[in-house]
């Protein structure tokens, strides 16, 4: 009975959960990056740099691997929700232009300013830089005004030439 108590005290203090978690230093200065962010931090990278963070040199098969990888991660980073809403933005500022011209073509221009502001404004979201989403919802807003000053110039004119 004695031996067995020896057994489980040895092998309890000498298990390696026990001795093991008083031996571990502290994490110091551990940041979590969003993918996005690592991925753009990835981009950034040259090989050299890789190999001053790593401390030793690449092979050529790592090398080729990790241009690869950062051409790969760059076109995941791309968002083409910016220009969506850029071509709905000049779709709907083009389609006013002409709608004076053709008649029921100015019908779209409403629906594409609308499209515009929406996927712009989404764009802003996921990405606050985007230039092409800043000035979709521009041209939105500009479409909707001038869709607007239209509407009330026909209306004007059409009650005008009814009180003759």
């Amino acid at each position: 009975m004695r031996i067995l108590f020896v057994l489980i005290t040895c092998g309890f203090l000498a298990s390696p959960s026990t001795l093991h978690s008083a031996t571990l230093p502290k994490p110091v200065n551990t940041i979590i990056y969003p993918p996005e962010e690592a991925y753009k931090k990835l981009t950034s990278l040259k090989i050299k740099e890789v190999q001053k963070l790593i401390g030793r040199k690449l092979s050529f098969k790592e090398k080729i691997s990790f241009l690869i990888l950062k051409h790969a991660s760059k076109k995941e980073t791309k968002s083409d929700k910016g220009s969506t809403a850029l071509g709905f933005g000049i779709a709907a500022i083009a389609t006013v232009a002409i709608g004076l011209f053709i008649p029921y073509v100015i019908l779209i221009a409403p629906i594409a300013a609308i499209l515009a502001i929406v996927l712009g404004n989404k764009a802003k979201k996921h990405d606050p830089s985007n230039k092409k989403a800043h000035t979709a919802v521009t041209l939105g807003w500009v479409t909707l005004g001038i869709f607007a000053l239209i509407v009330i110039a026909a209306v004007i004119l059409v009650s005008s030439e009814g009180w003759y």
